[in-house]
């Protein structure tokens, strides 16, 4: 018998993901699908975001990106998360940003009180 030289891994993986999940009930949510990319400066230990850029559902995008108090805690967030995405889904509405390690386990604060906001504009959008 020949033994596969990369066997699949399987069981639990050593990173997380952490998504919230916005309750949107029965309405349409395909106008609030968005992503948010960091502009950077700077390599290595100097790397600094100076800016975010939304993009997806024009609408929706553009109300992302007027939030003056969101796009300064973004910067702060992007920088370890990489970029945060806005998907709708049948009933609710998820945000979320990259897989983490699981030596990382711990909430990160700013990106708690970001993703509220955005969940605020989710549900101003839909209503």
């Amino acid at each position: 018998m020949r033994q596969d030289a990369s066997p699949l891994p399987y069981g639990t993986l050593g990173y997380y993901q952490v998504h919230y999940i916005v309750d949107t009930g029965n309405a349409n949510t395909e106008q609030v699908l968005a992503r948010c990319e960091p502009m950077t400066k700077g390599h290595f230990s100097e790397k600094r975001v100076v800016a975010v850029r939304w993009t997806g559902y024009p609408a929706f995008a553009e109300r992302l990106q007027n939030d003056s108090r969101l796009t300064e805690l973004l910067k702060e967030v992007l920088l370890h998360e990489g970029e945060i995405r806005v998907d709708p889904l049948d009933g609710h509405v998820r945000i979320y940003g990259r897989w983490n390690h699981e030596e990382n386990l711990q909430a990160n604060q700013a990106m708690v009180e970001a993703a509220d906001l955005i969940a605020g504009h989710v549900r101003a959008a839909l209503h």
